[in-house]
């Protein structure tokens, strides 16, 4: 689940703080020494710079220390109260908004839908960056809160899965308006020829739905997952209904 760029935060904020105690360690045997030899202490500016910064060092990489032990106790219970102190520790916005983000994620390998929502959300509430909107976006679809999965999936160009929360709304006209998109602003997918497909088959245009996915299967060819949206009309109804009840919706 962790990227390389976080990985590497974490390893550096770690070397950095482990740097940071062996400084101030330094320092406490240099006062140490200097107050016994001379029973004052000198440099005090520079001292104090020198314990200041591992101080603050340490301070801000105490969120990817809890990061990193949630990482390492994935499988257990213990995770998810290491991601609450990860929160709790984190100073700056943008790291605090990091840490909901990863405790999304945490949920959703677990399928704990309504507790994925509400870490996402927070993300985004401090914010307002788009790295939870397709997260959002998806585990809206999957609960069936229609309205808020397209107004989401929309606002971050998942034009595919707006159409498909309109489909899932029964709303056919709004889901052919919305994949539609994909076909004006950039080269589209296999998928994309699939589901606009599946929208024409649902208005009973039967020729505009064989010619995409005729289309579709050209560019995807042997593709099972694409043979039974093809073959089976009620396919993201069901699919969206046993996610549904794995999401504890």
């Amino acid at each position: 689940m962790i990227n390389n760029d976080l990985f590497i935060t974490i390893v550096v904020m770690f070397v950095l703080s482990i740097l940071s105690l062996f400084v101030l360690a330094g320092v406490a045997i240099w006062s140490g020494v200097e107050f016994y030899k001379y029973k004052t202490f000198k440099f005090l500016p520079v001292k104090l710079s020198l314990i200041l910064i591992p101080l603050l060092v340490i301070y801000f990489g105490i969120p990817f220390w809890f990061l990193g032990a949630a990482y390492n106790n994935y499988n257990s219970e213990k995770a998810e109260s290491f991601y609450d102190l990860a929160i709790k520790t984190a100073l700056m916005p943008s790291v605090k908004a990091l840490m909901y983000n990863e405790k999304g994620a945490y949920y959703v390998l677990y399928f704990k839908g309504s507790e994925a929502i509400a870490a996402y959300e927070k993300s985004y509430e401090i914010k307002k960056d788009d790295a939870p909107l397709p997260h959002l976006c998806m585990l809206y679809t999957i609960k069936g809160d229609y309205d808020k999965a397209v107004g989401t999936c929309v606002q971050t160009s998942h034009n595919q899965m707006a159409a498909i929360n309109s489909i899932l709304n029964k709303n056919y006209t709004l889901a052919l308006n919305v994949i539609n998109v994909e076909f004006k602003n950039e080269q589209p997918t296999c998928w994309d020829y699939a589901v606009r497909g599946y929208i024409y088959r649902a208005l009973g245009r039967k020729d505009r739905f064989e010619s995409d996915f005729d289309t579709a299967f050209n560019l995807c060819p042997n593709n099972d997952k694409l043979r039974e949206l093809y073959e089976n009309s009620s396919y993201y109804e069901e699919y969206y209904t046993d996610l549904r009840k794995k999401f504890h919706f």
